[in-house]
């Protein structure tokens, strides 16, 4: 039997780094300083990486006051006069309260989301260190979503920002514009127990991505990738599943510091990260190669 070779070239440290700079920057809610911080500073990122970055405006209601929120996607595109394209997305921004609290008093308090924000998005930035090297012939995107949960107890509505995306990517196809053949979305992978299940939505609606990731894991010996079915998760991937974009998430809901003020890098795993990270270099590289083999 040959063994699958390890592949080291997504640094699970140099992603850490990048967690820990962005959880630097504070809690990072959708509409605060802080998020609009971190949205320049992963643009600037793509660009240095060679990808040609755009930003999605748009807005949504604040779910206490009514008040306009102004957010923003970043999407980086690498070739992106491709038409054959897939996607890479995590959200970025934070959940305004730490709701899982036991303490009343310690639930009022935002949290610096170090698993749950910036994990999948500490890897879209190790990813685009490589992308100028992987993919020719494909079309490769990563976005961070703003607005997956601005949501106070249940007051309001999530996945903002990947809906947006959707609706454009949507509108873009039918205008004859690029077509996505497959979507991950990457969220709470750093933790230091972390167990990825196959999630629910994506076994319904994608099962035939599902067993392509879980097979690129099984040949790389990515043991944090589980066999076991998880949990129906509402995340980034529903708006893109409805838009006609096959899509799955890559998620740790069962992560015990999930909304808590226990959500900080030290919970967090350079080897989970980088072990998720190397099946999603593994994954772009197969859609590569097949892209080749068809032109």
């Amino acid at each position: 039997m040959n063994l699958p070779k390890r592949d080291d070239r997504f640094d699970g440290g140099r992603a850490m780094a990048d967690l820990i700079r962005l959880c630097a920057l504070g809690p990072r809610p959708s509409g605060s300083a802080a998020n609009q911080r971190q949205r320049e500073l992963v643009a600037e990122h793509f660009r240095r990486c060679g990808g040609t970055v755009r930003i999605q405006e748009f807005s949504g209601d604040h779910p206490l006051t009514g008040e306009p929120v102004p957010m923003a996607n970043v999407v980086a595109s690498w070739r992106p006069g491709e038409a054959d394209r897939i996607l890479i997305g995590a959200h970025g921004d934070t959940r305004p309260r730490a709701d899982l609290e036991r303490d009343p008093v310690r639930r009022l308090g935002p949290f610096v989301g170090a698993n749950d924000g910036a994990s999948g998005v500490a890897a879209l930035m190790e990813l685009a260190r490589l992308l100028p090297d992987v993919g020719i012939g494909l079309g490769v995107d990563l976005a961070m979503f703003d607005a997956e949960e601005l949501v106070f107890d249940e007051e309001g509505a999530y996945c903002l920002g990947s809906l947006e995306f959707a609706r454009r990517a949507r509108e873009d196809e039918e205008a004859g514009g690029p077509r996505y053949g497959a979507a991950l979305v990457l969220d709470m992978i750093a933790g230091r127990e972390m167990v990825l299940r196959r999630e629910g939505f994506g076994l319904d609606y994608a099962w035939w991505l599902t067993e392509e990731v879980w097979d690129i894991a099984r040949g790389l010996g990515a043991s944090r990738f589980s066999e076991a079915i998880g949990r129906y998760v509402e995340d980034d991937h529903l708006p893109l599943l409805a838009a006609g974009i096959p899509a799955i998430a890559l998620v740790d809901i069962e992560f015990p510091q999930w909304h808590t003020l226990g959500d900080v890098p030290e919970a967090c795993s350079a080897g989970s990260i980088a072990e998720v990270g190397r099946v999603v270099l593994a994954w772009i590289e197969r859609w590569a190669d097949s892209s080749q083999q068809t032109t």
